[in-house]
């Protein structure tokens, strides 16, 4: 069973992504850069809000959903080879650090189809914890030993190791999640390591 991360690996979005906590962040009167934020992609949300906004951490949380979705959300793109999707076999979940509701509507706007979607928000302990693999193995009954997990950050390999699954990084133009695991620099590759 193939489960992927979104932002990064599906989709190019962190810029979205950073642009909304930064707006989010504007609103509650504190000013941010980028170099404070983007750093933190990849953490569940909810450890992003904390970070950034100790006291405020739902507020802001809430706010950065507000922001994403009015704001930027149309600056959200596919990348090209997620079109291999289709030919990979099902069933097929992506696990996320965003929030459930913000990844089902990106997933909606670029037309990428899957079986499940569960978002940071959705679980008590996110990535890189193995909580978001242990709860995708439960509903389709799929060990989590037999679950290729393909992400763009170290928080995703963590997740897959902690599970024992096999994880797989996808470094599009950046440095390798880390150096232990398998690194691909296209989602096509993954047709011939079926």
């Amino acid at each position: 069973m193939y489960v992927f991360d979104l932002d990064g690996t599906l989709v190019d979005s962190v810029e979205a992504h950073v642009k909304a906590w930064i707006d989010a962040l504007a609103a509650l009167g504190v000013k941010a850069r980028e170099e404070e934020v983007r750093p933190l992609m990849g953490l569940p949300a909810a450890e992003i809000a904390r970070r950034l906004a100790p006291g405020r951490a739902r507020e802001l949380a809430q706010l950065k959903i507000k922001y994403f979705l009015e704001r930027h959300m149309d600056e959200v793109e596919p990348y090209p080879d997620v079109d291999v999707l289709r030919l990979l076999p099902r069933p097929m979940a992506v696990v996320t650090s965003s929030s459930g509701v913000l990844a089902r509507a990106v997933l909606r706007r670029v037309g990428i189809s899957v079986d499940y979607v569960l978002g940071g928000d959705e679980v008590e302990r996110g990535k890189p914890h193995p909580d978001p693999l242990l709860a995708v193995s439960r509903i389709f009954g799929v060990p989590t030993r037999s679950m290729v997990v393909v992400g763009d950050t170290v928080y995703d390999m963590e997740m897959a190791l902690s599970a024992g699954a096999r994880p797989v990084c996808i470094a599009r133009a950046a440095q390798p999640c880390r150096p232990d695991v398998e690194v691909i620099r296209s989602l096509r590759e993954l047709l011939s390591g079926r």
